[in-house]
């Protein structure tokens, strides 16, 4: 994942996964990519098999496009793996709202 043009919030978030193994980043970019889906903040816009593996082009509210793969794993994974996100970024954003205060 780059850390150009994402949020400073996931700027710490990026870090970390840039140091983690390949299949380990796929699955940390797919499950923050199905929140920002979630969220209503992307869309998918194109599905794509190549080599076997699904690769899927998003388009984010300000119109930026980018194409991460589908991660290779079961449901259940991918599940824990957005659940984990999600609690990553309601801490991040509980501490962005002290801050503020």
């Amino acid at each position: 994942m780059q850390t150009n043009n994402i949020p400073p919030e996931l700027e710490i978030l990026s870090r970390i996964v840039d140091g983690q193994a390949p299949a380990v980043r796929e699955l940390f970019q797919y499950a923050l990519t199905m929140l920002m889906v979630e969220d209503g903040t992307a869309e998918v816009v194109e599905r794509h098999v190549i080599d076997l593996r699904e690769h899927l082009t998003f388009r984010t509210n300000a119109g930026d496009l980018f194409t991460i793969v589908k991660p290779d794993v079961n449901g259940n994974l991918l599940a824990r793996m957005r659940e984990m996100a999600r609690d990553v970024l309601s801490d991040d954003r509980k501490e962005t709202d002290t801050d503020a205060v």
